[in-house]
């Protein structure tokens, strides 16, 4: 079986198109910001996943600072996308959790550049208000969520805010360990995610004893 750095090295091994290349690129420097942060994350070990010198790697994504912003904006992208995917069901705001949630714990996994959206002061300066206000809204939707389930009864009533930073901080966790290929796959996970935790926040009859 390859490693994930073959894999990587292989993009480049061959002719492709821009966008494949540049994608790969973020894929595998969101990993290395989402386990060792963007500070013990270097260009040349990035550019080294795929055999390339750093100068090369600055053709497809510009300076360290810019690779942070294009990892968040594209993270930003599919969870806006998520987040409006669930708020236009038509279900209990539950349901619209656990699809949000679910989308981005085993979707986002196998398909999407996935970034920690936290090391806001290491991204260009002026890039920053624009990625907060768009993370702040995602963190609002989320409360959002919880609050239309606890007024359908869908959801217990319990502290949103609380119930919104302890959902998104697990889940911001599972990149720190995850392995693309590992053990248990990007479903398995969510099932798990959502049988710990979406139990937890059941209300009225369909709550867990």
């Amino acid at each position: 079986m390859q490693t994930q750095q073959q894999n990587n090295a292989n993009v480049f091994d061959r002719p492709r198109d821009h966008q494949t290349k540049r994608d790969a690129v973020l894929r595998a420097a969101a990993n290395m910001f989402n386990k060792r942060g963007y500070a013990a994350t270097s260009l040349d070990e990035i550019a080294a996943q795929f055999n390339i010198t750093k100068t090369s790697l600055y053709y497809y994504v510009g300076s360290k600072p810019i690779l942070l912003q294009r990892c968040y904006e594209d993270t930003l992208d599919y969870c806006e996308y998520a987040m409006d995917t669930a708020t236009k069901q038509d279900s209990s705001g539950l349901d619209k959790i656990v699809t949000y949630l679910r989308m981005i714990i085993a979707e986002a996994q196998e398909n999407c550049i996935v970034a920690v959206v936290n090391e806001f002061d290491c991204l260009p300066e002026d890039a920053r208000p624009t990625i907060h206000r768009r993370a702040k809204k995602l963190d609002e939707g989320l409360l959002a969520l919880i609050e239309e389930g606890i007024a359908d009864g869908s959801v217990a009533p319990i502290p949103t805010k609380i119930a919104e930073l302890l959902l998104m901080g697990a889940i911001n966790w599972i990149w720190r360990w995850y392995e693309q290929g590992g053990k248990n796959t990007p479903e398995e996970i969510a099932d798990c995610f959502m049988s710990l935790f979406i139990n937890g926040l059941k209300g009225g009859a369909n709550a867990r004893p």
